[in-house]
């Protein structure tokens, strides 16, 4: 993106597993300069109900982890499935120094209504030295917004809120009812 656009920084917004993978792009993967942070090659990240501090999957992975599945690795969750795992090794490295890296900003976006990230706070995150965090729970300020962990993608409020996080000057997201979807 960076090369077709010409431009120096994007922005990235991820859902679930992809908000988590925007900070290993950042803390491992070459996406920060932490030497110049105003030559990251990110700006903003957007969230949508990231797994950042792990899950236990409403207690399954913690039922997991009683029956020693866990230890078995790969093959009955996959490895997207015990890398989400609070206690597994991808969210301690990625944990290891905070939350955040210098010269970006972050906007995490949380349903109460998650039945993936659980606990659903899990989600957000603490801005450390040259960071900024906004963690917006998505019923804040619309609490006839019943959407879930999958279903905040195609919420009109989150959809409204990912907009603002990237163009501060877009409407306020809107509050629409919505039934859950599990």
């Amino acid at each position: 993106m960076l090369a077709a656009s010409g431009s120096g920084q994007v922005d990235l917004v991820g859902h679930s597993q992809g908000g988590t993978l925007s900070r290993w792009y950042l803390k491992a993967d070459g996406g920060a300069n932490p030497a110049d942070p105003s030559k990251n090659k990110v700006k903003k990240v957007v969230q949508l109900g990231a797994t950042n501090h792990g899950t236990t999957m409403s207690g399954i992975e913690t039922l997991a982890d009683k029956l020693h599945i866990l230890e078995a690795g790969e093959k009955p969750l996959g490895k997207a499935g015990v890398q989400q795992y609070w206690k597994s090794d991808f969210i301690k490295e990625l944990n290891a120094d905070g939350d955040t890296v210098p010269g970006v900003d972050y906007t995490v976006i949380g349903t109460k209504y998650d039945e993936i990230t659980t606990p659903w706070q899990s989600t957000f995150m603490t801005a450390g030295p040259g960071a900024t965090v906004q963690n917006i729970p998505l019923q804040e300020g619309c609490f006839v917004d019943f959407s879930a962990h999958l279903s905040m993608s195609y919420s009109p409020r989150a959809i409204g809120l990912v907009k603002r996080a990237l163009a501060p000057s877009a409407p306020a997201a809107p509050c629409v009812p919505r039934a859950p979807a599990f």
